[in-house]
């Protein structure tokens, strides 16, 4: 169980439908226990990385119910509400989500026999820097538009200071939410050793001080 102090709905500003940090990683557990009974969860890889040769993660679409994503996203006991909290709280709940999730993935090989190593896999997605975060749709360069139809809604008060500034969108102060209504799991930057590459090593300090990365 979770013992964070996390905001309350109305220091956070955005109202998902309630549910604790616990009732959410087993919720994530649950769906995509039933996405990969669909192939609606499939393992993508190896995917090389950019600035350190040699490294490759492996990355997976989680689909998800609107309820559950807002919650999990969005929501005043979510991810990004825990990264609200500190960097160690934003951590934290990104391990237990991680540890909740990947082992199902990594057991579930007939998913990815045929493009990926069970190894890898297992390095990669159980890796000390494998994260969750939104979807390509919300973060790729090209989302801006997509991102202009939320309302800022988030009122943590560093992260509205943050963008007061910014021109829109103010993405560490919305609560978007995809139409794909999926998840990302972004594994770990390995190599053949089993080596680990934290590529982004400011992404948690990054979120807690703005809400976005």
């Amino acid at each position: 169980m979770s013992k964070v102090s996390l905001p309350s709905p109305t220091q956070w500003g955005h109202h998902s439908p309630e549910a604790t940090p616990d009732e959410i990683i087993d919720g994530l557990r649950l769906q995509t226990a039933q996405a990969i009974r669909d192939f609606s969860a499939l393992p993508e890889g190896p995917e090389p990385c950019r600035d350190r040769d040699g490294y490759f993660r492996v990355s997976v679409t989680i689909p998800l119910t609107h309820t559950l994503f807002d919650q999990l996203m969005n929501g005043a006991t979510g991810y990004r509400a825990h990264y609200s909290v500190s960097v160690e709280a934003g951590e934290n709940f990104n391990c237990r989500l991680v540890e909740a999730i990947a082992p199902i993935i990594v057991g579930s090989e007939q998913l990815y026999q045929d493009q990926l190593d069970q190894l890898l896999c297992n390095r990669s997605l159980l890796g000390p820097f494998s994260k969750f975060w939104y979807p390509k749709e919300l973060t790729d360069p090209s989302a801006q538009s997509e991102l202009l139809k939320f309302e800022e809604e988030l009122r943590i008060s560093r992260w509205v200071e943050y963008w007061s500034a910014m021109a829109k969108p103010r993405k560490g102060i919305l609560a978007p939410v995809p139409e794909s209504l999926s998840v990302l799991l972004n594994g770990t930057f390995v190599d053949k050793a089993g080596e680990a590459y934290e590529q982004k090593p400011n992404r948690s300090r990054q979120i807690c001080d703005t809400g976005w990365t």
